[in-house]
């Protein structure tokens, strides 16, 4: 029985917009994160499911805090902008300030608390195709008609905000996304599965978003699809530069600033804490 309690860690279940995670905080004890452990921890929570796990460790680089993320299939995530602004919450109350650096895989993202509100610049978005990536050459992934489209879709948009992105955009009526969801992430033109958004405009700085997830399907909000969806629709002059989304779990605020990058800011919460006998699962 002894030996059976050591298996027992506590996890943080939180959310942002909607966005849910299960966190570990891996700074005292390690956890030998994969996707098998992942996607029984996703079955422990399943009255609840969230959209992804957040290992939340020491720093690797000069940042304050390093990040790994992994979708509720057990795939890995190179970015997730809501996450990030979550476990900022907690690496602000272990390092007493409202200014850190979080490490990605990728890259060092700067964070920053106001207001009860948290901040995440997840830099510069790239519209390269072999960045994305697409499965071969395309000269404007702006305007791109998808192979073997699931229905009569519009042309989309793609790019990579540190994972890859499809944005669609309807002038009024939008289908419904969880029939057509996972057709799109699974499209060969997507070599590494894609994100998938519908954005409906109502003005130049108010859009209304669904998501579907890559390796997790239809969730509440999505940090990055949300970054990605105002990056294209800056570049293709239909919103601002600074843009309100709109999503089923709440509201993001989405700002492209003077060098290029995007801030993402919106709420956060810490739902509960949990502890989960690892042995059981």
């Amino acid at each position: 029985m002894e030996e059976n309690n050591k298996n027992i860690e506590r996890f943080v279940r939180m959310n942002g917009a909607g966005n849910k995670f299960l966190v570990f905080e891996s700074f005292q004890k390690s956890l030998n994160v994969n996707q098998e452990l992942v996607k029984k921890l996703y079955n422990t929570q399943i009255d609840d499911p969230f959209d992804q796990f957040v290992l939340l460790e020491k720093a690797k680089r000069q940042g304050d805090a390093h990040v790994s993320f992994w979708n509720a299939d057990g795939s890995t995530s190179g970015m997730c902008g809501n996450a990030l602004r979550c476990v900022a919450h907690l690496v602000f109350a272990r390092k007493n300030r409202d200014l850190i650096i979080l490490e990605t895989i990728n890259k060092d993202i700067n964070c920053w608390k106001s207001n009860n509100l948290i901040s995440v610049d997840v830099g510069i978005p790239s519209f390269e195709w072999n960045d994305i990536p697409l499965n071969n050459e395309v000269e404007d992934t702006l305007s791109m008609k998808l192979p073997s489209a699931p229905c009569d879709l519009p042309n989309f948009s793609a790019v990579n905000i540190g994972n890859p992105h499809a944005v669609f955009f309807f002038r009024e009526v939008t289908p419904e996304l969880k029939k057509y969801g996972y057709e799109i992430e699974n499209n060969p033109i997507f070599p590494e599965r894609v994100n998938v958004s519908f954005a409906n405009i109502l003005n130049r700085n108010l859009v209304k978003l669904d998501v579907w997830e890559r390796g997790s399907g239809i969730t509440l909000a999505c940090g990055s699809a949300a970054c990605a969806t105002v990056a294209v629709g800056s570049k293709l002059n239909l919103m601002d530069k600074e843009v309100e989304v709109s999503l089923p779990g709440g509201i993001l605020k989405i700002v492209l600033d003077e060098n290029g990058h995007i801030i993402l800011t919106g709420p956060y919460e810490i739902e509960k804490e949990i502890k989960i006998n690892l042995s059981d699962i």
